[in-house]
């Protein structure tokens, strides 16, 4: 029986791809050739969070840095700087959406810009949050914001004011509340409303609710500064705000077509498998938020369905897991942002802001369970039986012990429960010996222990033909 390779699509949380694999808090690591070791992957476990503060109760929904701090903004509209810091200090507030709670940041060189519910803001340490007054300047009540080039793009208009919603206003440079009225460009590909922006290397991309388009800075410094690229937009629209994110100009969306597309400077592509889309298909889009982080030479996007599941892309493989906080079934992560050397913070729906900790197996919550589980061994048509399964892995003994079970039904019911202690670094252990015959079953192991990182290195399973 050959070695279990973790890879392919795994399970969704409706386990409509039965027989798929499944990891929850442990990602799959493409191997080297050079390694010459028999898995193609190393199993890894999540980063846990450490908490730094937690300025307020309230969900903390988007993080930013600028004028050398980050701040935070939660969803009772409160902002906060110094959030990496135990010692944080409240700004002020701006408007929100209680039913639909979106604030969006950008960093200025002179101030953090601000767009809340149909209001544009500047903040400083010393000056606080300072309302730009656009409703009664240039008739535009934004909910967007970016910054290319050190100029600030207001976007997002409703239409309640001023016919405005599809247009872009961008600011004098470096004087982002300075917004004269001549200055702005209408969104010209389709007739949509623009309802966000985003930037990404030297672009910045409008998107509405059919379509995304990408500008550039002409250069130009006559009223409005930007043009779209020729032949580059894609039809394809923003379905859920809260599923849009970025970073190290990348981006990632929830589409109008309901399926995860990944995006950087002038193109973007649909990216999510099968079982992805099924299951988008399913669900209230208003109901997601995502946000992404970076780690290890690769990008993540993390979706989730509040109070029911969270899923993780890695941007390198494009391999699908989950992720779990403890005692609950999604993953508490809401935004994230790296300052400081490359130190990633994470704001949670509990308010707290987490530094990102490969050698932290814990969240504010508790300790990080994971769990490996494979695809099918064995087929529908022939039985087998499982003479033994073996794994490797460097934590050795003072990891404790790692639990091991299977399933025959489609994981509906679990069978020869065992627990077993972590094997010598680099010695092969089996772990279980003769588990009879079956058509085919899927093989699990669980650690909940708090050694960190965690790692499997090879999982295998040696058969033979059963009766």
């Amino acid at each position: 029986m050959p070695t279990l390779l973790t890879l392919g699509s795994f399970a969704d949380p409706l386990n409509q791809d039965q027989g798929a694999a499944k990891l929850i808090n442990v990602r799959a690591v493409l191997r080297r050739q050079e390694e010459q070791r028999a898995a193609i992957v190393r199993l890894v476990g999540n980063p846990g969070l450490a908490k730094v503060c937690q300025p307020t109760t309230s969900p903390c929904i988007t993080l930013q840095t600028a004028l050398g701090t980050v701040w935070s903004a939660h969803a009772d509209g409160s902002i906060f700087y110094g959030v990496e810091t135990d010692a944080p200090s409240f700004s002020g507030t701006v408007v929100v959406n209680p039913a639909y709670p979106v604030i969006r940041m950008a960093e200025d060189r002179t101030a953090l810009v601000i767009a809340g519910h149909g209001e544009g803001y500047t903040a400083t340490q010393s000056g606080g949050v300072v309302n730009a007054d656009f409703r009664n300047t240039i008739d535009f009540d934004p909910t967007t914001v970016c910054v290319l080039d050190n100029a600030t793009i207001w976007s997002g208009a409703s239409n309640e004011i001023a016919k405005q919603s599809d247009r872009l206003y961008a600011s004098e440079y470096l004087d982002p509340a300075n917004v004269p009225a001549n200055r702005w460009a209408t969104k010209e590909a389709r007739a949509d409303p623009v309802i966000d922006v985003v930037t990404t290397v030297r672009n910045f991309w409008p998107f509405g609710t059919r379509s995304v388009e990408q500008w550039y800075d002409t250069g130009n410094t006559q009223d409005f500064p930007f043009t779209p690229f020729t032949n580059s937009m894609m039809d394809v629209g923003l379905a859920a705000r809260r599923t849009l994110a970025t970073i190290h100009g990348k981006i990632c969306w929830v589409g109008t077509d309901r399926r995860v597309w990944v995006g950087a400077a002038q193109s973007g592509e649909a990216m999510s498998p099968a079982w992805v889309d099924i299951l988008l298909q399913q669900v209230d889009l208003t109901t997601l938020t995502a946000y992404m982080y970076a780690q290890g030479g690769d990008e993540f996007y993390v979706l989730t369905k509040e109070g029911e599941w969270s899923i993780e892309l890695a941007l390198s493989t494009m391999l699908w897991t989950y992720r779990k906080s403890y005692g609950r079934p999604d993953h508490s992560g809401r935004c994230a942002i790296e300052y400081g050397g490359g130190v990633t913070y994470v704001g949670l729906d509990t308010g707290e802001i987490c530094r990102l900790d490969m050698t932290v197996s814990t969240e504010p919550s508790g300790v990080l369970e994971r769990t490996i589980i494979t695809h099918w061994v064995g087929d529908q048509e022939r039985r087998h039986v499982i003479d033994e399964v073996q794994f490797t892995s460097y934590l050795g003994p003072k990891a404790g012990t790692v639990q091991f079970d299977w399933s025959q039904d489609g994981l509906q019911t679990w069978k020869g429960y065992r627990r077993v202690a972590f094997p010598k670094p680099g010695e092969r252990r089996a772990i279980a010996r003769q588990l009879g015959t079956s058509r085919r079953r899927q093989l699990r192991f669980r650690y909940s222990g708090t050694v960190a990182p965690f790692s499997i290195d090879e999982i295998f399973a040696i058969g033979s033909p059963g009766s």
